[in-house]
């Protein structure tokens, strides 16, 4: 005879009751479950074999240049189907018949950054012509290394100012595709 209070079936429903307990813990607490995912669908653009892809939802402004067509079209996705989005005023685009997409996030910082290089050019000018002035008193105030520094810096600025974003072909090796989660 086992003489000990906790017997092997004791033992046992202990353990099965302990891994219920555990179990019912976890899958109330919020770090065990599973992580959040966004279940609504997207369009994906991507390089096949790199890690480069761009993602738009619903509500999205996307820039699309139709096959056949010579302007990019701007518009805001409302609503996605297997083969085509739609824009606006649920006006459909096919996905077959998009030739390019562009994207233009980063042209807002493209240019804030073009615009300080611009302030930049002043700065030289009196930097310049201060030292000149209070170290050695020579003629011309402004130094002659500071005019193509400048020039540089405006040929940055401008470079800025013209840069509209960066476009995707699809002839080439990008795609579009719909994914639905």
């Amino acid at each position: 005879m086992n003489s000990s209070i906790f017997g092997r079936k004791a033992k046992r429903y202990f353990h099965l009751l302990l891994g219920t307990i555990l179990v019912l813990l976890f899958s109330l607490s919020n770090g065990y479950s599973q992580v959040e995912t966004n279940l609504e669908p997207f369009l994906l653009l991507e390089k096949p074999g790199k890690k480069k892809r761009i993602r738009y939802y619903v509500g999205d402004e996307i820039e699309f240049k139709l096959k056949g067509e010579s302007n990019f079209n701007k518009g805001t996705i409302v609503q996605f189907s297997d083969t085509s989005f739609y824009v606006n005023a649920y006006v459909e685009v096919p996905l077959r018949k998009v030739e390019a997409l562009a994207d233009r996030s980063k042209v807002p910082g493209v240019r804030a950054m073009a615009l300080n290089t611009l302030y930049v050019i002043p700065v030289f000018f009196v930097i310049s012509a201060g030292n000149t002035l209070f170290n050695t008193g020579d003629t011309p105030i402004v130094d002659k290394e500071v005019y193509p520094l400048s020039a540089v810096f405006l040929g940055i600025s401008g470079a800025g100012y013209l840069y509209k974003g960066k476009r995707y072909r699809l002839k080439n090796s990008w795609r579009i595709i719909m994914v639905r989660l």
